[in-house]
């Protein structure tokens, strides 16, 4: 008898694929994708745009080359400037 406890990462990458979250939404993905596969899959505008992981904000400049992991959250808000 097999009994799960608890799902591991390794599970959710059986078929190639993780779940992952964007501000609120669930989604499962291609565990090949970068941040901007994603973003761009999805066709969201990231102009003007700050985005964290896990509540750790990813510069512009890494999206392209920034894997996704199993479980994790992405936040993405508009940067407003001001004082």
């Amino acid at each position: 008898m097999f009994h799960v406890k608890h799902i591991t990462r390794e599970y959710w990458s059986v078929n190639n694929l993780i779940s992952i979250e964007l501000n609120g939404v669930k989604y499962r993905v291609d565990k090949t994708f970068t941040l901007f596969a994603f973003l761009s899959q999805q066709q969201i505008d990231t102009q003007g745009c700050a985005l964290a992981i896990d509540q750790q904000i990813v510069p512009r400049s890494e999206w392209q080359q920034r894997g996704l992991s199993n479980g994790e959250s992405i936040s993405l808000f508009q940067a407003i400037a001001g004082g």
